[in-house]
């Protein structure tokens, strides 16, 4: 291994453990009790991670920073699904700005509002899901009633989190910041 190859890596690692702690952060900070749990902005981060970063930034900033945050707020039996469905919604939001960025390459906003949307609808569905039938496994109030007691917040924080993320995504890359950031 060459030493900017080397570099590049270190930078990859730095960027991605940055990434970790601001949606860990972002996640915490903001948190706004509710009635079912609490409102936060750590998925604007995810969404941001996955969008300027690509698909395994996303994954790992979602999946760590957010399973992480959970535990410190004391959601520890929510941490495994956390894990997979913030992790996925990155991977998901990252995956569409690939896929679709050599479609819509002068009109990059329409990529990152389209992966800012699909994020979190993976988000908010597979929190449904897992409540409904994986979390019900492990502890009985779970279910249908408690998906469906969940679900508004979990849409609110979606629709929240997609504009704050989008916007802040298209400034990000109007100033050119992902080329003093990735590699």
């Amino acid at each position: 291994m060459n030493n900017s190859s080397r570099i590049n890596a270190t930078r990859k690692i730095a960027v991605n453990g940055m990434m970790i702690a601001l949606v860990f952060l972002a996640t915490y900070v903001t948190k706004i009790p509710t009635a079912v749990g609490p409102f936060n902005l750590g998925d604007s981060v995810i969404i941001i991670a996955a969008v300027l970063l690509g698909r395994k930034s996303g994954f790992l900033a979602g999946a760590i920073g957010s399973s992480v945050a959970d535990i410190a707020m004391g959601y520890q039996h929510f941490a495994p699904v956390t894990f997979v469905v913030k992790g996925f919604e990155g991977f998901v939001a990252g995956l569409v700005v690939h896929v679709l960025s050599k479609r819509f390459k002068e009109k990059y906003h329409v990529t990152f509002l389209i992966a800012s949307i699909a994020g979190s609808i993976v988000m908010v569905l597979g929190y449904f899901f897992a409540e409904l039938y994986v979390m019900r496994l492990f502890d009985e109030t779970m279910g249908l009633a408690a998906a469906l007691r969940d679900l508004p917040v979990n849409l609110v924080q979606g629709g929240v989190c997609t504009v704050v993320g989008y916007l802040l995504c298209v400034a990000l890359e109007r100033f050119k910041v992902t080329k003093f950031i990735a590699s």
